[in-house]
């Protein structure tokens, strides 16, 4: 059986806390839709959850190598992953889902939001 929950995320770097519980070796599918766009500092850019195409972050962003701008995840005090505008996994921690635009946390001038349902399904 599968529990299918939406979540609005803001356009932000700080982690939202989603108040979704995941288990260690919970099957987790987001799809992700919406536009949002990430602090270019000199442009406008707006994006999906995928973020800005080619455009890999640097140090001091959330997730650096991710591109600016798309959904990174993490679970409990696991590490940082990209989850874009379609991911499927098998989480290999348990804890709560926290969800935050891969932005600079030091830029504050986001706009937008996407909007994220998460699929859980029952661990195996």
């Amino acid at each position: 059986m599968a529990l299918t929950i939406l979540r609005t995320i803001r356009p932000s770097p700080t982690w939202q806390d989603t108040l979704i519980s995941v288990r260690e070796g919970q099957r987790v599918v987001f799809d992700v839709e919406e536009v949002w766009s990430p602090d270019m500092r000199d442009q406008i850019a707006w994006c999906g959850a995928d973020g800005v195409y080619k455009h890999a972050a640097g140090d001091g962003y959330l997730l650096p190598g991710a591109n600016v701008g798309c959904l990174v995840a993490r679970i409990g005090d696991g590490p940082v992953f990209a989850v874009g505008a379609r991911h499927d996994i098998i989480s290999d921690h348990s804890g709560t889902l926290f969800l935050a635009m891969n932005d600079n946390p030091d830029f504050n001038c986001q706009a937008g939001k996407v909007v994220a349902q998460v699929i859980l399904f029952d661990p195996a």
